[in-house]
C-alpha cells in the first residue's frame, strides 16, 4: 500500500480491503504538496473501520491544471466502478485544496462531486502568504520554473480570480454546497492570508474557508506542517466525523 502511494501515479487508491466497497460511507483523501502522500497515513488508520478509504496520490510538481484533470478523470473512474461518490466524504490538507477546488471548477459533468462534503484542515485559501512575493511579475515568471504550487498558491494574478472569485467561485458553491463545507484552521498560521490587508485578497481567503470553520488556537501547539499527524490536530477532524450523517439530514443544518 505504501508502495503505491508513495509512486504518485495520479491515481486513486483503495486502501480499505476490496469487499468494503459500496459497505460503508466513502472517505476520499488528497495529501498536500508532499513527497510523501502516507503523511495520511494517521487519518486512514483510524477511520477505516468506519469508512471505506481512498486516497488520490499524484505528483505535486505538475502544474495544479493537470493534478485537478486527472482527478476529476480518477473520480469518474471510480465512481463507474465502486458506486462511489454519492454521500463521499473529501478530507483535503493544505495545497489539497487548490486542487480539489480546481477539479470541481473544470469538471463539466456536475455530477461527479454534487453528492460530497468536504472538510478542509489548513487549506491555502485564496493562496499561500508565502508566496505573496509573486504578486511582482519578474518575481512569478522566475518561481513559475522551480515551483509549480507556488504557482497555484499565488494570491494574485488570473489563476487566483479563476478559482477564488467570480464564476469561478460560484460554480464551486453550486456544486459542494456551503453547508457541506467545513474547514479548520490555524491561529497564526505561516500560509494564512486571513491578516492580508489587501481586500480582493482577503475575499479570496473568505471564500476559499467558506462559511463552517474551527479555529486551533496557537497555544494547542499545532502547525501547519505536519498537521495530519498531530494529535490534537486529528482531535478536531475527528469531531467533524465520528458521527457520519445522511446528506438528508446534512442539508436540514
Amino acid at each position: 500500500m505504501l508502495g503505491e502511494m508513495r509512486k504518485r501515479k495520479d491515481e486513486i487508491l483503495h486502501l480499505s480491503p476490496e469487499e468494503t466497497a459500496g459497505n460503508k460511507p466513502v472517505l476520499l483523501l488528497l495529501h498536500g504538496a508532499t513527497e510523501d502522500p502516507a503523511e495520511m497515513m494517521d487519518i486512514v488508520r483510524e477511520w477505516s473501520g468506519k469508512y471505506d478509504v481512498f486516497l488520490y496520490a499524484y505528483n505535486f510538481h505538475q502544474p495544479v491544471e493537470k493534478v485537478a484533470a486527472d482527478f476529476v478523470n480518477e473520480v469518474s473512474r471510480i465512481k463507474s466502478a465502486n458506486n462511489f461518490g454519492e454521500g463521499a466524504t473529501v478530507v483535503v490538507y493544505s495545497y489539497a485544496a487548490i486542487v480539489f477546488r480546481e477539479a470541481v471548477i473544470i469538471a463539466t459533468d456536475r455530477s461527479l462531486f454534487s453528492g460530497m462534503s468536504l472538510i478542509q484542515l489548513v487549506p491555502t485559501a485564496g493562496g499561500s502568504h508565502l508566496a505573496k512575493t509573486m504578486k511582482f511579475p519578474v518575481a512569478a515568471w522566475l518561481v513559475s520554473f522551480a515551483s509549480k504550487p507556488s504557482v497555484a498558491e499565488n494570491p494574485y494574478g488570473r489563476f487566483a480570480e479563476q478559482i477564488w472569485e467570480g464564476d469561478g467561485n460560484r460554480k464551486f458553491y453550486e456544486v459542494i454546497k456551503p453547508e457541506r463545507v467545513h474547514t479548520i484552521i490555524l491561529a497564526e498560521d505561516v500560509h494564512s492570508l486571513a491578516s492580508s490587508k489587501n481586500k480582493k485578497v482577503h475575499e479570496h481567503y473568505e471564500n476559499g474557508i467558506g462559511p463552517n470553520v474551527m479555529l486551533i488556537p496557537r497555544s494547542a501547539g499545532v502547525t501547519h506542517d505536519y498537521f495530519p499527524t498531530n494529535p490534537v490536530a486529528l482531535g478536531y477532524l475527528r469531531s467533524l466525523l465520528e458521527q457520519p450523517r445522511t446528506y438528508a439530514d446534512r442539508d436540514k443544518t
